[in-house]
């Protein structure tokens, strides 16, 4: 017959190896999470205050894009100017489900290179965009907004088209200093339709 102390011992001895690879498992799990948030963190694209702009949209009413920042979160696509905005990809869109997008505290905001009359006319063909569409003309240099955005070569005179997405804070991702567009303006576009925000960053 076993004595009390041999029994104490059997059931001490697997309760503690029970313990020990209890501990081992969670130092484990703690130890990937905290490299995983490192990854993470180390992995995000640095960000820079939103670049200012002042521009006459489609109704000839000054647009200072100041007044948006560390207020609302913002989608700013720049699209072609020869082709106006009605023939944009994104802005139609953004433009037929708005009500969707201002409920969800997004404001959205067009640039091309095209005249106020010019952005009249792209709202008079189809259906007037409830957000402002600015005319990047400068007084004292060329397309001030494209080139302060990365958007505009002023050797080649070529003017690129591009969706920029700045949180609420006023911040928007860059690469190499300059303002960066988001990879993929359809994915945007979907969420933003939907009442989410697409950006990573809050």
């Amino acid at each position: 017959m076993s004595s009390p102390a041999h029994r104490y011992r059997v059931l001490v001895l697997p309760l503690a190896a029970l313990v020990i690879a209890g501990l081992c498992w969670w130092r484990i799990e703690v130890d990937q999470q905290q490299r995983s948030a490192a990854t993470g963190k180390n992995a995000a694209r640095p960000v820079r205050l939103a670049p200012r702009f002042e521009l006459y949209d489609q109704k000839s009413q000054l647009v200072k894009f100041e007044r948006y920042l560390g207020r609302t979160r913002i989608v700013l696509v720049f699209f072609d100017g020869e082709q106006g905005a009605d023939s944009d990809p994104w802005l139609p869109q953004l433009r037929d489900h708005f009500e969707q997008i201002k409920a969800a505290r997004i404001q959205v905001v067009g640039v091309g290179f095209a005249s106020p009359y010019a952005n009249r006319q792209a709202a008079d063909r189809t259906v007037p965009f409830p957000f402002p569409i600015c005319s990047d003309i400068g007084h004292d240099r060329p397309a001030p907004a494209h080139t302060a955005w990365g958007l505009f070569d002023p050797e080649q005179q070529v003017f690129r088209t591009g969706m920029f997405l700045i949180d609420r804070s006023g911040m928007v991702e860059t690469e190499r200093g300059r303002p960066r567009p988001t990879d993929d303006p359809a994915k945007a576009v979907v969420d933003l339709i939907a009442g989410r925000w697409p950006a990573a960053r809050p």
